[in-house]
C-alpha cells in the first residue's frame, strides 16, 4: 500500500511517498534557485576535500558529508 502526502514550504513544494521498501521525499522548485545552490555546494565540498588534503582535523559532521557526497556522485553507484 502506498501513502502520499504533499506540502507547500514557502516556495518549495514538498512530496512524501511511503513506498513498500522505504520512504521518498522529492522537492521541487526553482531550477535556476537549485543550480545556484547546486554551485554553491559544490564549491563548500571541494574547499572541505582541499582541508581533508592538507591535512587539517575535520569535525565529524564534514567527514559525513564527504563520505556522502563521494557515494553521491560516483557514477559506478547508479
Amino acid at each position: 500500500m502506498e501513502k502520499q502526502t504533499t506540502a507547500q514550504c514557502g516556495a518549495y513544494e514538498v512530496k512524501f511517498e511511503g513506498l513498500e521498501d522505504g520512504y521518498r521525499v522529492t522537492v521541487k522548485a526553482d531550477p535556476e534557485q537549485l543550480r545556484a545552490k547546486r554551485r554553491v555546494m559544490g564549491a563548500y565540498v571541494n574547499f572541505v576535500k582541499q582541508a581533508d588534503r592538507a591535512g587539517f582535523w575535520l569535525p565529524l559532521p564534514l567527514r559525513w558529508l564527504l563520505r556522502f557526497w563521494a557515494r553521491y556522485s560516483d557514477p559506478k553507484c547508479d
